[in-house]
């Protein structure tokens, strides 16, 4: 008799699972996703946006150079501010930096370090868009 129950239970339990894998084949056949996905379909002016920064990650753009005023230091992360239009990136922890200085003629230009990066400053930025979508700079020029 106690054989008998088991086999029932193990009947149950195949059964159970069968109509799980039935259900979820059928819910996934038929449910089509309607705000993601392949099929999406965006506004025009937004698919031109998006294929201008597919443009920016390509192999042929190899920098994008940001220019404007330091308005936030946070660890490596810096936000730019120009015309009040704000943009922020991370700056690489190998990013090279120097200093130019525009205000005679000889203009000269000299090493300088992160820590000179500072609010208020003036600076351009040689920078990558990553793959994440995320601006990351390796060179900054800061411009007194």
């Amino acid at each position: 008799m106690r054989i008998t129950g088991v086999f029932f239970v193990i009947i149950f339990m195949i059964v159970f699972m069968a109509v799980g894998a039935f259900g979820m084949y059928f819910y996934q056949r038929n449910y089509q996703p309607t705000t993601s996905g392949p099929n999406m379909q965006l506004a025009q002016s937004d698919q031109q946006e998006l294929d201008k920064l597919r443009g920016l990650k390509s192999d042929v753009v190899s920098l994008i150079m940001l220019y404007g005023q330091v308005t936030n230091v946070s660890g490596n992360e810096i936000t730019l501010s120009l015309n009040q239009s704000n943009l922020s990136f991370k700056l690489d922890p190998q990013a090279s930096v120097a200093s130019v200085d525009t205000s005679s003629e000889n203009q000269t230009q000299s090493s300088a370090s992160v820590s000179d990066i500072k609010p208020g400053t003036n600076i351009q930025v040689g920078a990558q868009l990553s793959f994440d979508n995320q601006l990351t700079g390796y060179s900054v020029l800061i411009v007194k």
